[in-house]
């Protein structure tokens, strides 16, 4: 709760992860498969494939989504300013 946090991959392969109140700082590939009820006072620059539950944000940079990865459905994500959606990671699009 109340917490700043600065990460690259941050937040990943956690069970029952809850954040209240907290800003993610130059967090990218947030998230990934963790369940996770998180309340992001800031913007993260990108969420990756969270596994389950919700991730409330004030701005996602980029929403990656991988359909063969995770069941979309599982997660809520509630965020009024996703500035881009994709279904694969940066590096994976390049190749």
């Amino acid at each position: 709760m109340n917490c700043t946090i600065e990460s690259l991959q941050g937040m990943c392969y956690i069970d029952n992860l809850v954040m209240k109140n907290c800003k993610l700082v130059n967090t990218t590939l947030a998230f990934e498969y963790s369940n996770v009820d998180a309340e992001i006072t800031s913007r993260v620059e990108s969420v990756f494939n969270p596994g389950s539950g919700v991730v409330r944000a004030e701005q996602i940079g980029e929403l990656i989504i991988e359909k063969d990865k995770i069941d979309p459905a599982r997660t809520q994500i509630i965020c009024k300013d996703i500035e881009q959606k994709s279904d694969l990671p940066e590096w994976m699009r390049k190749a």
